[in-house]
């Protein structure tokens, strides 16, 4: 069988026959350059899928009606039997396959169908009561990622990119870690900017344990700005709770040792906690059938635009930028902006642009936050703008329960 495609700027459209059926061959009719453009991210996609599926393009006049119909003449009088994936394309070139279609529909073999991105329901745009679409369609992170021309950046020099081991163990401690946070992000905040300052004063930073005379974490801390705070009752309550081991101080001197590096990373930098609950309340949902509610989920996502990593001395450089949390539920997109203190004006504009080039039109834009930290009058234009952008604002995140907190999860990709 031959699929016929008709190309989209959303790359996600472009691809529901490769996912859903095992066609021959795949036709796209659209804009040539652009088709172009998008073939070596297709062309990557089937790679990393193990799909061996021939590959042609059509190039058409978008605003030439009796064109593309010549051009959709020549596939359905040249192919055998031919599925039309209504899914994406111009309406110009819809109205043509209505065209065609009329024409031929007694004397050759076509299909007609159209796949719901954001819901999976499938449209018999024939009414033959043949469906050819088989399974749900899910694409994981990276795949989105790449099909919009960007990439993940992943390498072993690059600190920033977090692969977090979800075992039961550790999602244990991240809960604990938060249920602490959540009485008080605030002081959090300024308590963990301590311990990452403290842990600078360690002989290795791969090193778990820490031993430190505090009057030099004082001096430093006042040469570079950070406000100081007695961390001694959150180390004791993070001993009690075993995330920190070997705990002992006094007026003078503090040393502990981290339970693991991974609870090291949550307590030397404030955010990753309230990125980790997400990421973690995200993982534990699932459907009436017990399969995962998202079928994908990364924290700390650094994106190159490009696709293609540069070194240090190369003259052309990488653009990249960090979300949070992607979430995939189906081939859907959430994006999510964690913030786990005051909130400035710009996050919306970087949640937005990020999010609109790497998910298209059925992305979800999430900011969650513990507080904003805003004004009556700020808060209500930051609100607007975010409503503007359809940015979904969800704060006030800490004073959830964790049943309310799995719900607000879910219903993201609502």
């Amino acid at each position: 069988m031959t699929a016929v495609e008709f190309y989209d700027r959303t790359p996600v459209e472009n691809i529901i026959s490769s996912v859903t059926t095992a066609p021959d061959k795949i036709i796209f009719i659209g804009d040539g350059k652009r088709m172009k453009k998008f073939h070596g991210n297709f062309r990557a996609f089937l790679a990393g899928r193990g799909i061996d599926t021939k590959l042609e393009y059509r190039s058409i006049n978008r605003h030439d009606l009796d064109s593309i119909v010549k051009v959709l003449t020549d596939i359905v009088e040249n192919e055998d039997e031919c599925f039309f994936d209504l899914t994406g394309g111009d309406d110009l070139a819809l109205v043509a396959m209505g065209i065609v279609y009329q024409k031929y529909k007694d004397t050759k073999k076509l299909q007609m169908q159209r796949f719901n991105i954001r819901n999976g329901v499938v449209t018999d745009c024939d009414d033959d009561g043949t469906v050819i679409y088989e399974g749900t369609p899910e694409l994981t992170v990276a795949e989105n990622i790449m099909l919009h021309g960007g990439s993940i950046r992943k390498s072993e020099f690059d600190s920033r990119v977090n692969e977090w081991e979800l075992t039961e163990d550790f999602k244990t401690d991240v809960e604990l870690m938060w249920e602490i946070c959540r009485r008080d992000p605030g002081l959090w905040n300024t308590q963990l900017n301590v311990l990452a300052a403290l842990d600078d004063f360690a002989a290795d930073e791969d090193s778990l344990e820490v031993s430190v005379n505090l009057a030099n974490v004082e001096e430093h801390l006042e040469n570079v700005g950070v406000k100081y705070v007695s961390v001694l009752e959150m180390l004791i309550e993070l001993f009690r709770n075993e995330l920190i081991l070997d705990l002992s101080a006094d007026e003078e001197h503090i040393s502990y040792s981290y339970k693991n590096q991974q609870i090291k990373k949550c307590l030397t930098k404030a955010g990753n906690v309230l990125e980790l609950k997400v990421l973690v309340a995200a993982g534990d949902l699932t459907e009436k059938d017990g399969s995962p509610y998202y079928t994908d989920s990364l924290s700390s996502v650094f994106i190159d635009w490009d696709g293609e990593e540069h070194c240090i001395g190369d003259d052309e450089k990488d653009t990249e930028n960090e979300i949070d949390v992607i979430l995939m539920k189906g081939m859907v997109p959430v994006f999510i902006s964690c913030k786990n203190g005051q909130v400035g004006d710009d996050e919306l504009y970087k949640l937005d642009a990020v999010a609109n080039r790497f998910g298209s039109r059925h992305v979800k834009k999430i900011l969650i936050a513990t507080y904003l930290g805003k004004k009556a009058q700020s808060m209500e234009y930051f609100r607007q703008r975010a409503k503007d952008m359809n940015i979904t604002l969800i704060d006030g995140v800490h004073k959830l329960d964790y049943d309310e907190f799995q719900r607000m999860i879910r219903n993201l990709s609502v």
